[in-house]
């Protein structure tokens, strides 16, 4: 039985008390125990894999969504975004191009460099490139119906969370360098904290959204 319409927490609040909690103790954690709280931050640690955790939870419900479009013939766009988006991010965290080829390929002279097998390095190229380079040409061709779905989102308290999470998440990766070395925080806390924000408030709206 559904709660009463005056007992229902707003998305938008319930992601603003899911980040603040998730940020006081982190910061307390940092603040009583400052090894800890590096850890806590460092690669391939615990905010970082609730990041992942979080991000591929999103992803599924995404998924979820875009099949029961499909079987109502409806759009599935803005959930196909969504779902791309999300792999994106799990792979982009979990370094997925180290754990298969033991190097970052993107920053690194992998696809060019003579002495690793052709083969390794076609399969690279299809895995970390190609993957997003075909989702990205696919929204490109459906791009109408994405601007629809996404401005239709956005009047609705589901769309206004996930899009503050999905802007939050890129602003800090455009400002990464500079988080990372906030002097009175251990290395990486700022950056990381803020990411995992970025992922409560985009889960909490995708989770919304498919209520809906």
């Amino acid at each position: 039985m559904p709660f009463p319409s005056r007992y229902r927490i707003d998305r938008r609040v319930a992601a603003a008390i899911l980040s603040v909690a998730a940020v006081v103790v982190l910061l307390a954690i940092a603040i009583r125990d400052p090894a800890l709280g590096k850890r806590l931050v460092s690669e391939n640690n615990v905010v970082e894999w609730l990041q992942v955790v979080l991000a591929g939870t999103a992803g599924v419900l995404a998924l979820r969504d875009a099949r029961a479009a499909r079987r109502a013939g409806k759009p599935l766009t803005l959930d196909v975004a969504i779902i791309g988006a999300m792999a994106i991010i799990c792979i982009g965290e979990v370094d997925l191009d180290r754990v298969l080829f033991g190097t970052k390929i993107i920053s690194t002279r992998f696809f060019v460099d003579g002495r690793r097998w052709i083969v390794w390095r076609a399969l690279a190229v299809l895995v970390i490139v190609g993957a997003p380079l075909a989702l990205g040409i696919w929204l490109l061709v459906h791009v109408r119906e994405l601007w629809r779905a996404g401005m239709t989102g956005l009047r609705r308290p589901w769309g206004q969370t996930a899009a503050f999470g999905v802007a939050l998440f890129l602003a800090v990766e455009v400002f990464e360098k500079k988080l990372s070395r906030i002097s009175w925080l251990p290395q990486y806390f700022a950056e990381e904290v803020l990411e995992l924000v970025g992922m409560i408030c985009i889960l909490v709206g995708v989770a919304a959204r498919r209520r809906r």
